[in-house]
């Protein structure tokens, strides 16, 4: 059984992979597996490879800074307040617009993501990882990349 938690503001678990740091403050250990949630700093022009969630929905809500997200509804402008619902089977991608870091709070349920994306961090350590190696991972947690980061 889970517990009640109360996560003060310098407490974090910070996991760097795909060009941005994301701060988790709950992860699957905390909350039985229900979801896991972070807030993620995405430096200027960079955003992961458009890509797929088979087994999890994601949450974000932009916090500070401008994000372009694409989705099969076309590419959209989020600024500081907009929150983005991504439906598990959705394929997308974001990429930081902004001149300045961006941060948004991203929550994936059920949890499993802050476990990808620690593996991945392993790998990003030495430099960019081959692409085989990240897509193998990924498979083991349901996500599926689709294309190269976004440009420009």
């Amino acid at each position: 059984m889970t517990r009640p938690l109360i996560i003060p503001p310098g407490a974090a678990h910070t996991v760097t992979a795909f060009g941005s740091a994301i701060d988790f403050k709950l992860e699957g250990k905390d909350t039985g597996g229900a979801l896991c949630l972070g807030i993620a700093t995405t430096p200027p022009g960079v955003g992961p490879p458009l890509h797929v969630h088979q087994q999890d929905d994601e949450l974000f809500i932009v916090i500070e800074g401008e994000l372009s997200f694409q989705t099969p509804d076309g590419p959209v402008s989020a600024t500081a307040g907009t929150v983005v619902f991504l439906p598990r089977g959705v394929p997308h991608t974001f990429r930081n617009t902004g001149s300045a870091p961006s941060r948004h709070w991203v929550l994936t349920a059920p949890s499993g993501f802050e476990a990808f994306y620690a593996r991945c961090a392993e790998l990003f350590a030495n430099g960019p990882p081959p692409p085989n190696e990240i897509g193998a991972i990924a498979a083991e947690y349901g996500y599926q990349f689709l294309g190269p980061p976004p440009k420009g």
